[in-house]
């Protein structure tokens, strides 16, 4: 049996799009979001894995408690970077 090649894909939000890019390609097996994480901060300017009372992340369309790091990534899930916000 052939095994499918790992892939996530991410959106990122206006403020992290270099050259208008929506959607990033991830094909590096990563195995929890802290680990996406650190990946993506080598790879987007801008993002720091460390800053995260800025962005809030979902996974397949569900938000994600903030600080929670530890959420288990298979191939073929979708992570969008959600801006933080308050209201008042």
């Amino acid at each position: 049996m052939i095994e499918a090649p790992f892939r996530i894909n991410v959106r990122l939000p206006e403020p992290l799009r270099d050259g208008g890019l929506e959607i990033v390609a991830i094909d590096t097996p990563v195995r929890a979001l802290s680990e996406l994480l650190l990946l993506l901060e080598s790879r987007l300017p801008g993002f720091s894995a460390t800053n995260d009372e800025l962005f809030n992340f979902a996974i397949n369309g569900e938000l994600i408690l903030h600080g929670e790091r530890s959420v288990i990534l298979k191939s073929g899930d979708e992570v969008e970077i959600v801006i933080a916000f308050a209201g008042g």
